[in-house]
């Protein structure tokens, strides 16, 4: 019953911050391709659909945390749940030596990179999933030169370009040179789709942003970008760009190549009024058809997601060390752990590091109060009101006498959560 109640709990958090969106719109030259003030309501109540798939009882989905990002959701709780969920899927996939193919680990760096937490750190792991990356897409260029095509797929490829490129990768140019050579640019071809032409014209647009590009891998790449566009564009059909659930990705790839065409190429109102009225049909009611499409909604796209601002991205690292201890209930416990945070760093955010590198032993709850978050539970053993127990913290021997959320650890100081009675 508690962890049915804790998946329902967790829904109906996501569904009030979901519902607190501030929205934005879509600029387009002189013309007027913005959800106005009638449509925001479709364009949330989208939204909130979509973010009824996260929970901790739903398998994640590294689209949507991409969306939600994009769009500057700043739902702490959700963000934090889908970034442990594939942390953790990500580092299960690895030591399990599970199906993981290039295309996906290039949407779990994208999706963790926007969330402002580093894809190359795994919960017990010592996996990088940007180095998988960076494997995965030589495995795919190596069958693309020797077969002529990928190993997968070319829209998995297109993702990984723009995956690497989003991590400011110089094998992302590399990986782009070689793919706008080859990949096909005939709309009869079985191959092309508009969704693999997007998902490529969004990693091309990004690569042609990038410095130290060579003259001929430039040229290469705005010639196929081009190519795609056009053949894009020659699949509009009033509005929609290849079919219904193609045209969140197409939008996306056309707002962010607009310097590679004259945008009176692509009518973005009519795409805008066309998939605006498709959202009370349910559509979208699927998370993936959403997440794809509400970057588009909101002015962005997944290129988006390299120009996106990390808090603190040139902090220093400092070392905190964390202790859990307990004698008081149970089975007596202690555990010490020392991780690295950028200085500035709240204790909840140590714990979160801790709990990360060890969940087996670090893992907690915490509830949210007036003063903040507070810790109910660390290691499964949670306070109780009729016990009279909490977990104290501590600097060292001095009581904390601020909360976990506000407190910042300094260098090299030791933290005791200690199981207490009051």
């Amino acid at each position: 019953m508690s962890f049915l109640h804790d998946c329902i709990k967790m829904k109906q958090v996501i569904i009030l911050c979901a519902g607190l969106l501030t929205l934005t719109h879509v600029c387009w030259a002189d013309a007027v391709c913005y959800v106005s003030d009638t449509q925001k309501s479709y364009v949330t109540s989208l939204t909130i659909s979509m973010a009824q798939s996260v929970g901790p009882c739903v398998t994640p989905d590294p689209s949507v945390l991409l969306a939600l990002n994009l769009g500057n959701i700043t739902d702490v709780s959700t963000q934090d749940l889908l970034v442990k969920q594939l942390k953790e899927d990500a580092a299960q996939k690895i030591t399990k030596n599970a199906p993981f193919s290039s295309g996906k680990v290039a949407l779990y760096v994208l999706a963790l990179q926007s969330s402002c937490s580093d894809p190359a750190e795994l919960p017990n792991s010592n996996a990088d999933l940007v180095q998988l990356l960076e494997t995965k897409t030589q495995e795919e260029l190596e069958s693309i030169e020797n077969n002529g095509s990928p190993l997968t797929t070319w829209y998995q490829v297109s993702l990984d370009v723009l995956g690497l490129c989003v991590m400011s990768k110089p094998s992302a140019i590399t990986a782009a040179h070689a793919s706008a050579n080859s990949i096909p640019t005939n709309p009869s071809g079985h191959e092309f789709s508009v969704d693999t032409a997007a998902v490529a014209v969004m990693g091309f647009t990004c690569v042609l942003k990038m410095d130290d590009v060579p003259p001929d891998t430039f040229a290469a790449l705005k010639y196929t970008v081009g190519a795609l566009v056009d053949m894009m564009l020659n699949s509009q059909n009033n509005g929609l760009i290849g079919n219904i659930y193609s045209t969140g990705l197409a939008a996306q790839a056309l707002t962010a190549a607009k310097p590679y065409y004259s945008s009176n190429l692509w009518d973005c109102p009519q795409t805008l009024r066309a998939v605006i009225d498709l959202i009370p049909q349910k559509k979208f009611s699927q998370p993936i058809a959403a997440a794809q499409l509400l970057p588009f909604l909101w002015g962005q796209s997944y290129v988006s997601a390299k120009d996106i601002s990390c808090p603190n991205n040139n902090a220093q690292l400092i070392s905190v060390e964390y202790t859990i201890f307990n004698d008081l209930i149970g089975e007596p416990f202690k555990y010490s752990i020392i991780v690295s945070v950028k200085e500035g760093s709240t204790l909840l955010e140590v714990m979160k590091k801790a709990e990360q590198l060890n969940p087996k032993h670090f893992s907690f709850e915490t509830e949210t109060s007036s003063w903040g978050a507070f810790v109910t539970s660390i290691n499964n053993l949670g306070g109780s009101t009729n016990d009279k127990t909490y977990w104290q913290f501590f600097s060292d021997v001095t009581p904390l006498d601020e909360g976990v959320g506000t407190y910042k650890p300094s260098n090299k100081e030791h933290i005791l959560a200690i199981f207490s009675r009051y």
